[in-house]
């Protein structure tokens, strides 16, 4: 059963990027809430039983991104209503939270990439700085603050992901930061698309949204799957 489930992911993925490519709501609504709930499921499977905080917080990343993108999908079809895109990025800031907190708790992360020389971390806080200075004039007064706080979330995540470097085996950790960096740029996508469409035309912004964002979660999953089970760890 459980080798079946990263086949039917990419399934659903070519299904929803055919929704999001031919705007069909029908397509949208019968993969989307199924994605990230059939890579959740497919870590639970590979890591069960979940007694350390690293995988139990890793999966609950995964099932708050499913409530992420349920209510993001709201935003656009159905009832369209924006009112569900702070609830949207209300669940995907815990998404972030615990990957952070994930990435935190993996075996000897104390004496990681950053722990001892936290200035290696400059290209994330120049990111941060650099998207939130392109998106500001275009962020409602009210949006300002969950917008930053989410930033600054999903910057943490992506900061406590690097620190693990020495940790893990090459290729498991470029594999897991590719991941985490097609995250960002599916949400820097989202903002760019949503409050400074009049500076930034993107050609298929939906596509490419859910495009990086699939591909991201999955390499997150994977790497960080492959990491905990020891095949990746080296002297923890």
């Amino acid at each position: 059963m459980k080798k079946l489930l990263l086949p039917f992911y990419l399934l659903l993925s070519l299904l929803n990027l055919c929704g999001e490519y031919s705007r069909s709501e029908a397509l949208i609504f019968a993969s989307k809430p199924l994605l990230l709930t059939v890579l959740a499921l497919w870590f639970y499977q590979q890591l069960r039983p979940l007694r350390a905080r690293f995988p139990r917080l890793l999966l609950a990343g995964l099932i708050f991104s499913v409530g992420g993108d349920v209510l993001l999908m709201l935003v656009e079809n159905g009832p369209k209503d924006e009112r569900f895109f702070l609830f949207g990025l209300g669940s995907f800031l815990l998404a972030q939270l615990s990957y952070l907190l994930g990435f935190l708790n993996y075996p000897g992360a104390r004496r990681g990439f950053l722990a001892r020389s936290p200035w290696r971390a400059w290209p994330f806080a120049l990111f941060l700085t650099g998207i939130l200075g392109l998106l500001w004039p275009g962020i409602p007064a009210p949006m300002r603050a969950p917008v930053a706080v989410y930033a600054c979330a999903i910057t943490g995540m992506a900061t406590a992901a690097l620190n693990l470097r020495p940790l893990l085996k090459r290729e498991v950790f470029l594999g897991l930061m590719a991941g985490i960096i097609l995250f960002l740029l599916s949400d820097s996508l989202i903002a760019l698309n949503k409050f400074r469409a009049d500076a930034f035309a993107i050609p298929y912004a939906r596509l490419l949204i859910m495009a990086t964002y699939l591909l991201g979660q999955y390499w997150i999953a994977r790497n960080a799957a492959a990491a905990w089970k020891g095949k990746a760890a080296v002297n923890v």
